[in-house]
């Protein structure tokens, strides 16, 4: 088994076509912290500042117009995940 660093703008079709077919230990490059970390801030501004933002807080495709309460945005977001692993939803 080999590891293989993600960075942004980094994947090649010849690194997805390896860590498709061999056994691999798939990871975040250090790089990439502070991109998620950015992206984690515009999230949470998003939600102090009670914006309606799609897929942030409404719901997806067809429910695009409807708004999920705060209290749900937890629910929703590992809905997404989860529908999206299991290739359902």
């Amino acid at each position: 088994m080999y590891s293989y660093a993600i960075r942004p703008g980094a994947m090649t079709l010849a690194a997805a076509r390896r860590i498709y077919q061999e056994p691999v230990e798939v990871r975040l490059d250090g790089s990439a912290d502070a991109a998620v970390q950015a992206s984690v801030d515009a999230v949470n501004q998003i939600v102090a500042e009670d914006r309606t933002v799609y897929g942030i807080n409404t719901g997806f495709g067809l429910l695009a117009n409807t708004r999920i309460e705060r209290e749900n945005l937890k629910l929703l977001q590992r809905s997404l995940v989860l529908s999206h692993a299991t290739g359902l939803g």
